[in-house]
């Protein structure tokens, strides 16, 4: 008699434990991480390498623009410190301050100008990664990776873990050039 009532106490307390502990594993899902080198991809992905190529030449017209414009504002100067000798002080003050104002509206369209590089550079940046978005989740959906990291901000991964050669190749095929505008 007591021999079975301790296996009946033993299976009661299995069923038991088994209803309240059961729905703890239940509510973690399988995790798969997966790992990509995004700075590898804007730096090296045939997009990038062609925008990076067409943004180097404007810079290299802006440069030579504001190289022209430095001279002529220079230039500038240097007839109207001659011309003080020889202007009365009303009219000097009055090509003066013409002169300044030019500056200070070149110094503007200047920053402009550099401003509309850096404006490019994230302009092409976005488009790349606009484009490689749905391809890591396409990749991330075949190899069932539920977290997707960077690679910046993993200290240690095994290589299996890295996708960054397969989405790149993929990135290569869709998107092989972007075109770059300064407009």
């Amino acid at each position: 008699m007591k021999f079975n009532i301790k296996y009946k106490y033993i299976l009661v307390l299995s069923l038991l434990s088994q209803l309240f502990f059961s729905p703890l594993y239940a509510e973690y899902p399988d995790t798969n991480i997966g790992v990509v080198d995004l700075n590898y991809i804007l730096s090296d992905s045939d997009a990038a390498v062609d925008a990076a190529k067409q943004i180097e030449n404007y810079a290299k017209q802006i440069e030579e623009e504001i190289k022209k414009s430095d001279q002529s504002l220079i230039d500038e100067q240097n007839v109207l410190i001659e011309s003080q000798q020889i202007m009365a002080p009303a009219a000097f003050d009055e090509k003066r301050k013409e002169y300044e104002n030019k500056v200070q509206n070149y110094n503007i369209t200047r920053q402009e100008k550099l401003m509309s590089i850096d404006r490019i550079v994230s302009e092409s940046r976005n488009e790349v990664l606009n484009a490689l978005k749905p391809i890591l989740e396409e990749i991330s959906n075949e190899k069932g990776i539920t977290i997707l990291l960077e690679k910046n901000s993993v200290l240690l991964n095994a290589e299996s873990m890295d996708i960054t050669e397969e989405a790149l190749k993929i990135l290569n095929k869709k998107l092989p050039s972007i075109e770059v505008s300064l407009n």
